[in-house]
């Protein structure tokens, strides 16, 4: 199967001649096998890991850690410092998918637009970035991304293991010894970004379990809200509807799926 996704990367090269091809690593297994299927390729030109503020710390080592392992050279793109505190005092904690988009582009599609304006060496230059989504689980994956390859402007979406299972990249990364990352083991998420918007509130007190400075960090901050009279809670409103027509992230793969699934 690993061949097979070398295939996607080389087929959006060969259509869109990027200057550069970035592979989105979040710390997670999914990014971990689309990364390390990226570097495989001549065009490769580094990992690049979004590092929103709001996450787990232990993650952004495990990225770090794994790139100098690896020989990947890495780009961290933050989001600015207190940008999501800010956002939170203006508007509340966010909870659902309206408010999923306004802090998507505030964690982490700015970052990736600085990436491309860092890059991009002429007008009509394409940026590829390949990330480790997958739909397999997802009828309504299959419907918004029924390609592997999709370009969004300069942009170039690459997703080398659309029809992979869990259990392939488990195996994956078995096959090719590459150490995995304790967060996502305890977790069963990398923790790259805990914003909430799309999160049940429960996982808090799992995040707490494990990492109990971070979820103080978000219980702070909901009850600075709460002071504020702004919305508190951390998490979503589990009786929220999901709109089929909500436009799909490739930054919160994981997230959006464990939204779908517990509907």
């Amino acid at each position: 199967m690993s061949s097979k996704s070398l295939a996607v990367i080389e087929a959006a090269v060969d259509e869109y001649k990027p200057s550069h091809l970035f592979a989105l690593f979040s710390g997670g297994h999914d990014s971990l096998v689309s990364t390390h299927t990226a570097a495989q390729h001549p065009a490769f030109s580094g990992a690049v890991h979004i590092n929103t503020g709001i996450g787990i710390e232990e993650t952004r080592e495990f990225v770090r850690e794994t790139c100098r392992e690896q020989g990947w050279p890495l780009l961290e793109y933050c989001a600015k410092e207190g940008a999501y505190e800010r956002r939170c005092m203006r508007y509340g904690m966010p909870g659902g998918p309206v408010h999923h988009e306004m802090v998507y582009h505030v964690l982490k599609s700015e970052q990736i637009q600085r990436l491309v304006r860092d890059h991009k060496t002429h007008r009509y230059d394409r940026i590829a970035l390949v990330t480790g989504v997958r739909h397999a689980e997802s009828a309504r994956r299959m419907r918004l991304h029924p390609i592997p390859v999709r370009r969004e402007r300069t942009k170039v979406w690459v997703h080398p293991h659309l029809d992979w299972s869990g259990l392939d990249v488990s195996r994956y990364v078995d096959a090719q010894g590459l150490r995995r990352n304790p967060v996502v083991d305890k977790l069963h998420r990398s923790g790259e970004c805990l914003c909430g918007a799309l999160a049940d509130p429960k996982e808090l007190d799992e995040i707490g379990f494990w990492y109990p400075a971070v979820a103080q960090r978000i219980h702070d901050l909901e009850y600075a809200c709460f002071k504020a009279g702004l919305p508190h809670r951390w998490g979503r409103d589990p009786s929220q509807p999901i709109d089929p027509n909500q436009p799909m992230l490739p930054m919160c793969d994981s997230c959006t799926l464990r939204w779908e699934q517990a509907a």
